[in-house]
């Protein structure tokens, strides 16, 4: 009778379909030596290889850290090998910081880190629109046109739209469509109506789910006479309402 050695390796999770994030930069204490990670955080990049991850084991010293040479870049499968405990952690967006005390205990998030580039910032969208915004997001401008903001667990797209309605009979056209959208797809959550003297807003919220995983969405329209701003804002923790809705009230018009 021959026995078959159980190859482990093939059990095991290697990570090679990991997400393409970027690169990482690593304290070479946690590849070198094996030790692993206690303090990380996500700033803004500053160029599309990298992921803005910056990884310590938290003693290094800042003699130690400010040597180029002791800070390395690698591929996020190559430090999950080593702690297959940040594997969901590399997946929040930019602006986030973790850290534990202990190799064994949870992780938690930090909120009392500053980071360089956490500042807001005004963005002008047109001459009479714009938006204030945290400078950590990213902008792009898509193929079609339309101005994308992420930092990759909250994202908002905007599109501006001119019509010969004013603003009155647009809201009325919009809230019929929120109010009558089909449920098929995906059910209405919540409907908002934060309209003030100088603008219109209207939306609802709903969640979508693609083949990675289901976020909340809240699709928003910013009404003036014969325009409008059609806003989608994605995040993935519920816990992001409130940032969606006071970003969305930050889009203003200066007529």
């Amino acid at each position: 009778m021959k026995f078959f050695k159980t190859n482990k390796k093939s059990n095991e999770n290697n990570f090679e379909n990991f997400p393409s994030i970027g690169g990482l930069m690593v304290s070479k204490m946690i590849v070198d030596q094996n030790i692993k990670p206690r303090f990380l955080y996500r700033e803004k990049r500053t160029r599309s290889e990298d992921s803005g991850w910056r990884i310590f084991t938290g003693f290094e010293s800042e003699e130690y850290t400010d040597d180029p040479n002791n800070i390395g870049i690698y591929n996020p499968s190559t430090i999950l090998k080593i702690d297959p405990s940040l594997e969901n952690i590399l997946l929040k967006g930019i602006g986030s910081v973790y850290e534990r005390t202990e190799d064994n205990l949870d992780w938690y998030r930090v909120t009392d880190f500053d980071l360089e580039d956490d500042f807001m910032i005004t963005n002008r969208l047109t001459k009479e629109w714009s938006i204030e915004i945290n400078n950590l997001f990213e902008r792009t401008i898509e193929k079609d046109g339309t101005l994308y903001y992420t930092t990759g667990d909250k994202s908002i797209r905007l599109s501006i739209w001119n019509s010969d309605l004013n603003r009155e009979a647009l809201f009325e056209e919009y809230k019929k469509d929120v109010e009558n959208r089909d449920q098929t797809k995906s059910k209405t959550l919540q409907k908002f109506d934060f309209s003030d003297s100088e603008v219109f807003r209207i939306g609802y919220l709903i969640e979508e789910t693609d083949k990675n995983k289901t976020y909340n969405l809240i699709i928003g329209f910013s009404i003036v006479d014969q325009e409008v701003i059609q806003t989608a804002f994605y995040f993935d923790e519920k816990s992001d309402l409130n940032w969606a809705i006071s970003t969305w009230k930050n889009i203003t018009f200066n007529s």
